[in-house]
């Protein structure tokens, strides 16, 4: 399956049950802005995009799933959300000051998009790489361990498709000329409700009527069963932003 397509039929689960980020995050990187003119490239249905709008002025989207677009659409409909990707964003040279790229970095060719940002941005211009990471603890290491089990494309670690170590290592030390990194905390409390539609979310997870579908489900209900305190959990999650220019 091509990635742009893995998220279709999941946008609905997505707006509604992923986490957001905190809004320290977003104040850092209007705090490292010198200009006010932003673009959220892996968009999905404008969970990131939502907090960027409160600091800076000019907020553009990008996002290659059709579902994803039309979510993001229905949910903001003032805000331009492109037909692109990260390599062809459609975007005019030199154009804005930010690019943001929140849990999405994984989808896209390093090179490429680095080609791409450097032609899209103004002199002085910089890249912010986003990551919602869950610390481990008993629970997540379970659910990880279920979800190996019943899913082929799982994958864990830094970035989606390195090892953490590694991962941040070539974002630390490779990719870009300069970069800074942060660390901000962001708890996400879920109900079950919640948390079944959490984990629907995700791209690798099999859709209702696919192979494996109901029985990792009940191994997931079970599992926040066993961890639920008054009906909830809370899974611990590090907001971790690498900034970084290529010039």
């Amino acid at each position: 399956m091509d990635n742009k397509e893995l998220f279709s039929r999941k946008s609905d689960d997505y707006a509604l049950y992923r986490p957001s980020y905190p809004e320290e995050a977003v104040q850092f990187l209007r705090s490292e802005c010198s200009g006010s003119h932003v673009v959220d490239i892996g968009a999905g249905t404008g969970i990131f995009t939502k907090v960027l709008l409160k600091y800076f002025d000019s907020v553009a989207a990008v996002e290659p799933n059709g579902d994803m677009r039309e979510k993001f659409k229905a949910f903001l409909p003032d805000i331009p959300c492109l037909a692109g990707s990260g390599e062809e964003t459609t975007l005019p040279d030199a154009s804005v000051d930010l690019i943001t790229v929140a849990q999405a970095f994984h989808w896209l060719d390093e090179e490429n998009f680095k080609q791409e940002a450097i032609r899209i941005l103004r002199p002085g211009g910089k890249v912010a790489i986003v990551w919602n990471t869950t610390l481990k603890n008993d629970f997540t290491v379970e659910r990880d361990n279920i979800c190996k089990k019943y899913c082929p494309r799982f994958r864990s670690g830094h970035a989606g498709k390195r090892p953490p170590a590694e991962g941040d290592a070539f974002l630390r030390f490779s990719y870009f000329k300069h970069v800074k990194i942060v660390c901000f905390s962001n708890l996400f409390v879920m109900d079950r409700i919640i948390f079944e539609g959490n984990m629907r979310s995700r791209s690798y997870i099999p859709s209702p009527g696919e192979v494996f579908y109901g029985t990792l489900m009940e191994e997931l209900r079970a599992l926040f069963e066993k961890y639920a305190v008054k009906g909830k959990v809370t899974e611990e999650i590090a907001t971790q932003i690498y900034l970084g220019s290529f010039e």
